[in-house]
């Protein structure tokens, strides 16, 4: 089994990880343009060798975590499943870990800080905490939704018969309609999340000053709205997860009219509605994220 696995999930994940890797591999190059992209007009030499030791510390963490985490993983878990979570967390994880990294290793040069002490507002702009804010409600209130109709679930799956020839039900699909915490672990991946961006933004305020003020703001700015915009796929994930979830609850109790009726408040429409709400937030949060990450000379002069 092991040398199966080996032969079979990690060696082609390694192999993928070291293409992807000569493939993003940071050059003078895509330091000017990251440099450009996040404000600074017309990039030094030293200013683009920077960028370039940014850029590399976290894009062999993305691709490391990305690709070969997840097979290994599966050796230990190999009933995991594909949820958007597998990309979003070892983002966010090679974030925290690169972030650590720089606020842990010392400076090297004049550390040129700023007499103003700087805050999260300095690096993100209001809305992106409002949207935050939006899309963290409707996931809560989505897997709310789904707890309150647990119970009413759970009920009505351990009165459903054993299968038989006349009604036989998948045991992977009685599962799924028990729930098996999946509201509460949408609830825990918000918090998680949430936790994980704050300590990101946290990180890039508070880490120490590099020598160039200019590229110090510029790649701080980049981290913070970087870690945010992720944030937001991650909510928008999951507030489709636990609509997902909804869905699936609200269309049970079809199967045998004499099992425990469903709550009244779980209608056809309630369910219609989170739909579009959930179809809302994930457009919401793919739209804030482009603008969030992909900036322009407009959203980066309107901080604060």
């Amino acid at each position: 089994m092991t040398e199966q696995w080996l032969s079979n999930t990690l060696l082609p994940a390694v192999l993928v990880a070291v293409v992807f890797l000569l493939v993003l591999w940071p050059t003078r190059h895509s330091g000017v343009r990251v440099l450009k992209n996040w404000g600074v007009g017309s990039p030094t030499e030293e200013q683009a060798r920077e960028a370039v030791r940014y850029l590399r510390h976290r894009r062999i963490l993305y691709v490391v975590l990305i690709i070969v985490l997840p097979p290994a993983a599966g050796l230990v878990l190999p009933d995991g499943d594909n949820a958007p979570a597998n990309l979003f967390i070892p983002l966010l994880v090679a974030m925290l870990v690169a972030e650590l990294v720089a606020t842990l290793r010392p400076v090297s040069g004049v550390r040129v800080a700023s007499l103003d002490p700087r805050t999260w507002r300095d690096l993100l702009p209001r809305w992106a905490t409002a949207v935050a804010a939006g899309l963290t409600v409707f996931a809560v209130a989505m897997a709310g939704l789904g707890l309150a109709a647990q119970p009413w679930a759970q009920r009505y799956v351990d009165a459903l018969p054993p299968n038989d020839d006349d009604l036989f039900i998948d045991p992977g699909y009685r599962a799924e309609m028990a729930g098996r915490g999946v509201s509460w672990l949408t609830l825990g991946s918000v918090a998680l999340c949430l936790a994980v961006v704050a300590t990101l933004v946290h990180l890039a305020v508070r880490r120490p000053s590099s020598a160039d003020e200019v590229v110090d703001a510029a790649l701080r700015t980049r981290t913070a709205r970087v870690a945010v915009a992720i944030g937001f796929g991650w909510l928008g994930a999951l507030v489709n997860d636990a609509q997902q979830q909804l869905e699936l609850l609200g269309s049970m109790g079809h199967f045998l009219p004499s099992l425990p009726a469903k709550p009244g408040w779980l209608t056809t429409g309630l369910v219609d509605v989170t739909g579009i709400v959930a179809l809302v937030a994930l457009v919401l949060a793919i739209v804030c994220w482009m603008w969030l990450a992909m900036p322009t000379r407009r959203s980066l002069a309107h901080v604060g």
